[in-house]
């Protein structure tokens, strides 16, 4: 996990499943912890996620928005992103294709807030 800006940035590995998942949540509960309440969950070394796995980043999800912050993805492979896909779930996180096109994203969004 890395501290970035305004987030924080969790590398989950391998496959994501309920019974994989263990770290990826205590990272999630450590932040929360920590008072970070934005997460950018990079799933570039994420070779497998099944729906007890997708169950998890929408649990985070839920959690993350009722304290009032967010859950963002970036770097899914082809089978994870055809999961949210095929489940509308694009619809509900923010997906991104690197963590560098967060990055830019973020910083103009935080740039128009000084703006205004």
């Amino acid at each position: 996990m890395s501290t970035t800006n305004n987030y924080k940035v969790i590398q989950p590995a391998g496959i994501l499943t309920v019974m994989t998942a263990s770290q990826l949540i205590q990272e999630f509960k450590d932040c929360l912890d920590a008072g970070v309440k934005n997460i950018l969950v990079n799933l570039q070394n994420v070779d497998f996620i099944d729906s007890s796995g997708l169950g998890i980043l929408v649990s985070i999800h839920t959690k993350l928005r009722l304290a009032g912050g967010q859950l963002y993805l970036c770097s899914p492979k082809d089978q994870a992103r055809s999961l949210f896909d095929i489940s509308d779930l694009d619809r509900i996180f923010e997906i991104y294709s690197s963590q560098e096109e967060f990055h830019q994203r973020i910083t103009k969004q935080n740039l128009a807030v000084l703006v205004q």
